[in-house]
């Protein structure tokens, strides 16, 4: 069944956003009914008698365990109900489910079955969800603390045998987000790239960076496909630059009947306009600054030819990697939300990972030491060796050659136009004065 996205009304139902430090973050406005799960649940997986309770909550997500008693001995069968806010409705559920099922045809990684889903939010419940496998095993973090080293460079080892095997498997020929063909609407089908794989193409874009805040889903964006990683770096110039037009519109004629409108749809959060007055007495200084980042762009974004692009977990953290508790092998790994393809630049190290190099090896920690700088210490020593495990396992080297360096760097910024535009225009100062020292 093609299913239409009804995504043009930015009236999101249940959902709010909060002001925090750092900007604003997707909220609550009304809580999943825990009476229309399990009716879906008993619909959908066949049973009768089962038991649905609330499980852990996330940025965009609730999730409920489902519980379906069993008089074999193998014991209950358990599945995970996820209803998520619509920050990019109709998209992100889509995508997610199409990156799972990929996976799950083409390489060995352990991620959860879809067995239902909603990717509308025209249904009893009011929301998308999901019904998915429950991975079996704990969080690796749980397990983290306690584990030696050694212990560690076997987890680590498999993770970079994954890697390797998403790179081998899962090439494709633009930037985008995966789609099941039979999802997509006319329009978007128009703009899709082809894959290797017959029921998937690569669609526009779920990246936190097109929706995060209250205005993104009201302004126009160019959400890919990308041949290059010129033209996607420009679409996220582009779309900060829109998000700061309609700042400006907001709050300088709060009067204007047309702007009244898309006031009143933007006003569906909590949030205090002193937030967004105070932002848009930055907006000049962050206009200049994007324009001195696309001024440098071609210097560090050089190749506009199509490229080969792969399949990347970007918050592959502790607490997305299931375990045995016993063995401690990899049971699964979770969370594929807002997964896209990603130029060879892009993919690095696992999150849990990342870090500075300490080469010289500090003092092991005695049982139950919790020093701050004694434990940030031996982490980041550990973390030096396991990232050497990870790269012998990967066979890549982790793209740490400068030219890569410099294109996350890059992409960094992006994030900081918020937060300190001093801090993103003391590294183009660095990175010209750099450049000009080699003669470039």
């Amino acid at each position: 069944m093609t299913l239409t996205p009804s995504h043009r009304s930015s009236l999101a139902f249940g959902l709010r956003w909060e002001s925090k430090l750092f900007g604003p973050v997707p909220a609550w406005a009304a809580t999943p009914n825990i009476a229309t799960i399990e009716a879906l649940s008993r619909q959908h997986l066949g049973a009768d008698n089962l038991s649905v309770e609330f499980l852990a909550g996330g940025a965009f997500n609730k999730v409920y365990l489902i519980t379906v008693p069993s008089n074999n001995i193998l014991g209950p069968k358990f599945y995970v109900f996820r209803v998520t806010l619509p920050v990019e409705p109709f998209y992100k559920t889509a995508s997610e489910v199409a990156t799972l099922r990929l996976l799950r045809q083409c390489t060995s990684l352990p991620v959860p079955e879809v067995f239902a889903y909603d990717c509308t939010t025209e249904n009893e419940l009011g929301f998308e969800w999901i019904i998915m496998e429950k991975i079996p095993g704990v969080p690796l973090e749980e397990l983290w603390p306690l584990m030696s080293l050694e212990d560690k460079k076997i987890v680590v080892e498999r993770l970079g045998q994954f890697s390797k095997e998403l790179r081998e498997k899962c090439k494709f020929n633009a930037i985008g987000s995966l789609y099941q063909r039979t999802e997509l609407s006319e329009g978007d089908l128009k703009v899709t790239v082809a894959t290797d794989y017959n029921d998937f193409v690569i669609g526009p874009i779920v990246n936190s960076f097109f929706f995060i805040g209250k205005r993104k889903l009201l302004i126009k964006r160019d959400r890919g496909p990308y041949r290059n990683d010129q033209a996607y770096l420009l679409a996220l110039m582009k779309v900060e630059q829109e998000d700061k037009k309609l700042l400006l519109k907001l709050t300088s004629d709060k009067r204007a009947a047309s702007i009244q409108k898309a006031k009143d749809e933007y006003s569906e959060s909590d949030e205090d306009e002193d937030d967004d007055d105070e932002l848009a007495e930055d907006v000049p200084e962050i206009q200049e600054t994007i324009q001195q980042l696309r001024e440098i762009l071609p210097s560090i974004f050089k190749d506009m030819q199509t490229e080969e692009f792969v399949l990347r977990h970007h918050d592959l953290n502790r607490s997305n990697v299931m375990v045995d508790y016993m063995t401690l092998e990899i049971t699964g790994i979770i969370d594929w939300e807002c997964i896209t393809t990603v130029p060879a630049w892009e993919d690095t190290y696992p999150k849990m990972l990342r870090g500075e190099d300490m080469e010289e090896e500090p003092e092991p920690l005695a049982f139950g030491d919790t020093d701050v700088s004694r434990v940030e210490r031996w982490e980041k020593w550990e973390n030096t060796k396991l990232r050497k495990i990870f790269d012998q396992a990967a066979g890549s080297g982790a793209n740490n050659d400068k030219d890569a360096c410099d294109k996350r760097g890059f992409r960094q910024r992006l994030n900081w136009l918020e937060i300190s535009t001093k801090i993103v225009k003391d590294w183009i100062i660095e990175y010209e004065e750099r450049k000009r020292e080699q003669g470039c």
